[in-house]
């Protein structure tokens, strides 16, 4: 993949904790091919400027397109990705439903959190289709995973899509 200073990327999380989360970031320097990145919601302290770090083009993807989807409309099944703690986070639609304010909530089955972080509740605001950048022919292309039918377990998914 071609990068250029400027560009706004996703880096794929390899420090502990941080593997399989998607997080936000800007090019702003290339040092002999190992890119420096800005990230956007990593701060180096609180209140602090947003941190830097050099990171290997590997570990870099563009940032997914934009799909036209009403973050409302998603169902039981959706393969998404979630923003919490910084980064996007892949999961799968587990339930729709309104709290006790009447707001639509989704509750997200992860399989890549942090252990302690297995499901959690989420409002649609936070939420977008998971994409996946696979490489097609040597060319590199985003495509959308097909909604998975909910069963009683939802690890039976995860087990059954990334066998």
């Amino acid at each position: 993949m071609a990068v250029e200073i400027g560009d706004f990327i996703e880096v794929i999380g390899h420090e502990p904790g941080y593997e399989h989360g998607y997080f936000e970031g800007e090019v702003i320097g290339d040092y002999d091919g190992i890119l420096k990145i800005r990230y956007e919601h990593f701060v180096v302290e609180k209140d602090g400027p947003y941190l830097v770090e050099m990171v290997h083009p590997d570990h870099v993807r563009p940032r997914p397109p934009h799909v036209d989807k009403d973050v409302e409309s998603f169902q039981k099944g959706d393969v998404v990705d979630v923003l919490w703690k910084d980064g996007w986070w892949q999961g799968i639609i587990y339930d729709v439903f309104d709290n006790l304010n009447n707001e639509m909530r989704y509750e997200v089955f992860y399989e890549y959190m942090p252990k302690y972080k297995k499901y959690d509740v989420c409002q649609p605001m936070n939420v977008r289709p998971h994409q996946d950048w696979i490489s097609v022919n040597n060319e590199r292309v985003w495509v959308t995973p097909v909604r998975e039918e909910i069963e009683e377990d939802v690890k039976v998914i995860w087990e059954r899509r990334w066998r």
